[in-house]
Order: C-alpha cells, then sequence, then structure tokens
C-alpha cells in the first residue's frame, strides 16, 4: 500500500467487524481463534483488505500456508489491546499482528497487518 493513496476512503468497500476474546485460553495459553463461541463484537467499520504476501510452513508436523494482509480503516480510538482481538469479514478470520498504525501522520486512517486464520 503506498502512502500517497493511503488518505483515499473510497476503497474502505468491506464491513470488517472487529472481536475480542472472552474464552480461556488452551493449555499453553493461546488464543482459540476458530472458536466462535469464545468471541464478542466490539466494533464494525468500513475497511479495505489488501493482501500482502503468502507463505508455506511446517507447524505441528504438517505443511501451512499463511497469508498476510493490510487492513485500512478510518482512525478510530481503542479501547482494547487490538493484537489481542481478531477480524471477521465475509467468512473470513483474520489474527492482528501489529496494533493500528498511522502511515500518513495525518490521523485520517489506520492500518493494521493481519494473518488470515484457516479453518480446518
Amino acid at each position: 500500500m503506498n502512502t500517497s493513496d493511503f488518505d483515499d476512503s473510497s476503497v474502505l468497500d468491506k464491513r470488517v467487524t472487529f472481536q475480542k476474546f472472552v474464552g480461556e485460553a488452551d493449555i499453553v495459553g493461546d488464543f482459540q481463534y476458530q472458536d466462535d463461541a469464545n468471541w464478542e463484537d466490539v466494533v464494525t467499520v468500513w475497511a479495505e483488505i489488501r493482501t500482502i504476501s503468502s507463505r508455506d510452513f511446517m507447524a505441528a508436523g504438517q505443511e501451512t500456508t499463511e497469508v498476510t494482509h493490510n487492513i485500512k480503516i478510518r482512525r478510530r480510538s481503542w479501547d482494547y489491546n487490538v493484537v489481542t482481538m481478531r477480524a471477521k469479514c465475509k467468512g473470513k478470520i483474520f489474527r492482528l499482528l501489529s496494533p493500528p498504525l498511522d502511515l500518513t501522520g495525518r490521523k485520517r486512517h489506520q492500518l493494521i497487518k493481519a494473518a488470515e486464520v484457516w479453518r480446518e
């Protein structure tokens, strides 16, 4: 995403719901990103989602793919630790990897890096 078009709100064309975790972590302290019962809606906003990279790696003895995205939203104040949240859009789930960043310093939009969570 180049910063020259970062302040353009016309590309915010998807409804994204940010959710906070309300369940219990698993035995090693990880959140259960795939279990919808453990998540509560916080806010739904207009956003732009752009795929930025994909990689294959081995995890728990099996090949896994991780697709990373940038989620751009209008600037907002957050009452929660954003990196402990997840986002949902059209049936896809995204694990948030970064706090909201203001790339231009104009306080109009924020960018959040996220990884798509694959359901088994």
